[in-house]
C-alpha cells in the first residue's frame, strides 16, 4: 500500500514530530471523509509500500526525511513552489527556500524524490496567463536552472531533479470559496 501523506493538511510543514511517533508506533487513525468513520491505518513495513508526501515547506520535516530513510521506507516528495505574490499567498514560504528544499532533498535522496508541483494555476488580474508563463519559466530556468538541473554553489558541481512539474487550473472564484483567502478586488 502507498500512503499517501498529508493531501488533507499539510504534515510535512506542521505535523513532522507527530507523524514519526506515528510510523513509530505502527499506525495511525484519520476519519474517513465520506462516511466520518474513523479508520485504523497500519504503517508497519509489511504493509507500506511507501509514502507520498504532500507539502508547501519540505524545511521543517526535512530531517524526520532522513529518519523515514533510515527506517527503510521509499518515499516521493510533492513540493508546491508557484512564487505568487504574497496577496494571494500570504502563509506560504518564498519560492527560492522552497527551491533550496528540492534542491536538499534532491542531494540527499536522489533525483526521483522531489516533484516539483506548480499548482493550483490561479487567474486573477494579478496572476493573469502572461504573469503564470514568466513565473513557470523563471522558476524552472533561474531559480532551478533549467529543467531541475539544480547548480549547487561549492564549485560548479549540480545535482540533477527530473523534471516532473504536475499543475491544475482553478478559478479564483472556485478557490475562494475552497479556502484561499478571499479577494473580492480580483477579477479571474
Amino acid at each position: 500500500m502507498i500512503i499517501s501523506a498529508s493531501y488533507k493538511t499539510d504534515i510535512p510543514a506542521f505535523y513532522g514530530d507527530w507523524f514519526m511517533n506515528r510510523l513509530k508506533a505502527g499506525f495511525c487513525r484519520m476519519v474517513n471523509p465520506y462516511g466520518r468513520q474513523v479508520v485504523t491505518v497500519p504503517l508497519d513495513h509489511d504493509t507500506v509500500d511507501g509514502f507520498v508526501f504532500w507539502t508547501r515547506n519540505l524545511g521543517p520535516f526535512l530531517g524526520h526525511l532522513r529518519e523515514v530513510g533510515r527506517l527503510g521506507y521509499p518515499f516521493v516528495v510533492h513540493e508546491t513552489v508557484t512564487g505568487y505574490p504574497r496577496a494571494l499567498d500570504f502563509a506560504t514560504i518564498d519560492a527560492v527556500r522552497a527551491v533550496g528544499h528540492l534542491r536538499a532533498t534532491a542531494r540527499a535522496f536522489g533525483a526521483r524524490v522531489p516533484v516539483w508541483r506548480y499548482d493550483p494555476i490561479v487567474f486573477t488580474s494579478l496572476t493573469p496567463a502572461a504573469w503564470h508563463r514568466a513565473t513557470f519559466a523563471r522558476l524552472d530556468s533561474v531559480e532551478m536552472n533549467g529543467a531541475f538541473h539544480l547548480t549547487r554553489g561549492d564549485g560548479g558541481r549540480s545535482v540533477r531533479i527530473e523534471n516532473r512539474t504536475p499543475f491544475a487550473l482553478r478559478d479564483a472564484i472556485a478557490v475562494t470559496q475552497h479556502g484561499l483567502y478571499p479577494l473580492p478586488d480580483l477579477e479571474p
